[in-house]
């Protein structure tokens, strides 16, 4: 099935955009990590499982159904597709969802069931408390509800040794989310050493 962007151009250069960004300023590694965009009610624009993100072009992309039914694309649907489509069908407002490896604030969840960013001026303003999801099976459905729930708490939080997920009204917002998310943590992580 090849990927026919039609009126989606610009949402698959979005993705492509976006994801050259998360691998560019260290957020994910590889093939790690994933993002999606909500096209319309029923289907969602979503990177391939296996696809470097630093490198991908259109052939990194996949459209599903709400059942993570592949309806376009020529790669292979994400096992972390169960995760984003939990996200879009509890937070209605969320337009995008990004998945990334970040790996100061998968390192810190390692050691904490949430963080507390509050003694830093951004961390106090956007997130004085994350969440840290439990560690569960990645691509499994409890993961998916668990993540679901947390997104209706907090637009960013940590899934244990897993990683950030950040919902947004746009891939911008959820991109700038995870970002200042990572920066936030490994200011702190960076104070212990003092």
């Amino acid at each position: 099935m090849a990927l026919k962007l039609g009126v989606n151009t610009e949402t698959g250069a979005q993705i492509i955009r976006y994801a050259r960004l998360l691998y560019e300023r260290g957020l994910i590694a590889g093939a790690d990590g994933n993002l999606s965009v909500r096209l319309n009610v029923d289907r969602y624009m979503v990177t391939a499982s296996g696809i470097h993100k630093g490198l991908m072009g259109p052939e990194g992309l996949v459209v599903t159904d709400t059942e993570g039914q592949q309806v376009e694309g020529t790669g292979r649907v994400s096992s972390e597709v169960p995760m984003h489509l939990e996200i879009y069908s509890k937070v209605r407002q969320a337009r995008a969802v990004i998945h990334a490896h970040a790996p100061w604030s998968t390192a810190a969840s390692l050691k904490r069931d949430s963080l507390d960013l509050g003694m830093l001026a951004e961390g106090k303003i956007r997130f004085p408390r994350v969440e840290v999801v439990p560690m569960l099976p990645p691509g499994s459905m409890e993961l998916a509800i668990a993540a679901g729930e947390a997104a209706l708490r907090q637009r960013v939080f940590i899934l244990k040794g897993h990683g950030v997920v950040a919902w947004g009204s746009d891939l911008h917002d959820a991109f700038c989310l995870a970002e200042a998310l990572e920066h936030n943590v490994r200011i702190l992580a960076l104070s212990s050493f003092w």
